[in-house]
């Protein structure tokens, strides 16, 4: 989720050698484009898992459906030096948005750095620092919440260094307490509903339990697993036991936390041994990609109950949507494109060079499964090639 490494998170979301693995599984990519400018239709009817029954009426539908940014002229700022900084290149969910903000930069005639956390973020204050002492007039910093890095984070915006986040959360964020002064410089525009970012992003949250009600009948017992270590899955998974809440035939019968150091063996007995616990779970929830590789597909997979479990999964890069064409432990995601979001933030850091308002994205999300939006092979490809729409509206 936007903001949703998810989505989407405060550091990366793999360790060195689960990233390798979930790197060697796939060419690695949070989405792809293609030619036509078109905005694409709301989420259709979810997937039905063996031993579930579909819920009548209207299907759930995206309350945030991704659309082509804004078309408005925006020039290029000339001659800018700006640095990204990755929460780790060994993550998927770093590597794609990082990459993808240097491609935007590149295409906008900057110079683009990028200097690597490796998966510590206790180096992101150094690395701001030493970004500062390069002389770069920007800084993208990849989820890397404003108060592990607030110290050179002053230090940059003294210096008046335009400072964005992909998927990070500002110094005055509710989660930290409210009451913190706000350190980036601007932030990505997610459209008019989105004011109030942290509610934007519980809406992800929410939708994917939608989904899962929908699957269910209105019968979903669910088994929910989170990491707690990421500010935007605090959001998200808010978002979805919120909405849980409304539907009077479901309950949450278990609610796990784990960590990053957990994924693969540990993640994995967790969740093999809540389904011994609960066998009347029908509905499994992973927080992101990596967890559901490393952890809650394989032992869906292992309990002999994957016909009858519907799975929601994470960010929806190409390996879970594998998982999803192969029916090995996955139903459905909810994408935000993190490629997306990257040429998004770099667009908010020209607008701000340039003292322009800072234009709509376009960003949301889609729900994908089987019936719905699931290409043959590879990643997930927008209808929205916004990569075009950018570069038309900043003349390059």
């Amino acid at each position: 989720m936007p903001m949703f490494r998810v989505l989407t998170s405060r550091r990366s979301l793999l360790t060195t050698a689960t990233a390798a693995t979930c790197l060697a599984l796939t060419a690695c990519s949070g989405s792809s484009t293609k030619t036509a400018i078109t905005t694409p239709t709301d989420a259709a009817t979810p997937p039905t898992a063996t031993g579930t029954t579909t819920a009548t009426g209207a299907a759930p539908v995206s309350s945030a459906p991704l659309h082509a940014p804004a078309g408005t002229a925006r020039p290029a700022a000339k001659g800018k030096k700006i640095v990204v900084i990755s929460s780790g290149q060994a993550s998927i969910s770093s590597s794609v948005p990082v990459g993808a903000a240097v491609e935007a930069a590149k295409a906008l005639g900057w110079s683009a750095t990028v200097y690597d956390e490796q998966l510590n973020p206790a180096s992101a204050p150094g690395l701001v620092r030493q970004a500062i002492a390069s002389g770069a007039n920007g800084i993208v910093l990849d989820a890397t919440d404003c108060p592990t890095v607030k110290g050179a984070m002053e230090e940059a915006k003294a210096k008046g260094i335009v400072m964005v986040g992909i998927y990070s959360f500002d110094c005055n964020d509710p989660l930290f307490g409210g009451g913190g002064v706000p350190l980036f410089t601007g932030v990505i525009n997610y459209g008019p509903g989105a004011s109030d970012i942290g509610k934007f992003t519980e809406g992800y949250g929410a939708d994917q339990a939608k989904a899962v009600i929908a699957a269910t009948g209105g019968k979903a017992k669910v088994v929910f697993f989170n990491d707690q270590e990421f500010t935007v899955l605090r959001y998200t998974g808010k978002g979805f036991l919120d909405e849980m809440a409304k539907c009077p035939g479901c309950s949450v019968v278990a609610k796990i936390d784990f960590t990053g150091a957990e994924l693969g063996p540990n993640l994995q007995q967790k969740v093999t041994s809540a389904l011994l616990q609960h066998p009347e779970a029908n509905v499994v929830k992973s927080p992101y990609t990596a967890a559901t590789l490393l952890g809650i597909g394989p032992a869906v997979v292992q309990s002999g109950r994957a016909s009858k479990l519907y799975v929601m999964g994470g960010e929806g890069f190409a390996p879970e949507l594998d998982l999803i064409r192969t029916g090995q432990g996955l139903n459905a995601v909810n994408i935000a494109p993190s490629d997306w979001t990257a040429y998004a933030a770099v667009d908010t850091m020209n607008s701000l060079f340039t003292k322009a308002p800072i234009a709509d994205s376009g960003l949301g999300w889609q729900l994908v499964d089987k019936a719905n939006g699931l290409p043959a092979s590879g990643p997930y490809i927008p209808s929205v090639d916004f990569k075009a729409v950018y570069k038309k509206a900043w003349g390059v």
